[in-house]
């Protein structure tokens, strides 16, 4: 099964089943490689940013991510294409690390489309409130509107937890 396909991948399963195929750049501040996926032959970027987490007592911190590679890809890094750089070229989904030890896929797309959202949805909320502090109106029947206009143009709520 590809990573892909996985919400969370763990720290072991990557270990078993990733391999160096080729060291891009490597420092004492940053790690660019090109690994494998052993069971799926896909091919991944993988970035690793280490630093100093100096407010926190000094504590060596590590951040890594696996960007998927397309064929094409790997064979031009291989022959040594410039690296798709962190964060700037990093456009598609890709796993990181989160605190748990365990991996999640994070869509730089999504996060932009889902801050967009939320500011579209603050300003319709705004403008109707306003329209119905304006209108000097409060009865019943004027909050049932408002609470309609704003249930059309909302998401449904999902299921309790």
């Amino acid at each position: 099964m590809s990573l892909k396909q996985l919400r969370l991948v763990s720290q072991v399963e990557l270990t078993r089943r990733l391999e160096p195929v080729k060291t891009l750049k490597e420092d004492e501040l940053e790690m660019y490689r090109v690994v494998k996926d052993r069971e799926t032959g896909e091919h991944y970027l993988h970035f690793a940013a280490f630093h100093i987490h100096v407010a926190g007592g000094g504590v060596e911190e590590e951040y890594h991510h696996l960007m998927p590679l397309d064929h094409d890809d790997v064979i031009a890094l291989a022959l040594g294409s410039p690296l798709f750089v962190y964060p700037e070229h990093w456009t598609i989904a890709y796993l990181r690390n989160g605190p748990d030890g365990g991996f999640v896929w994070y869509d730089p797309d999504g996060a932009a489309n889902e801050e967009t959202e939320a500011a579209e949805t603050e300003k319709f909320l705004r403008e109707q409130l306003l329209e119905f502090r304006a209108s000097g109106k409060y009865g019943e029947e004027e909050v049932r509107r408002l609470l309609e206009s704003i249930d059309q143009r909302l998401p449904p709520l999902g299921e309790p937890e």
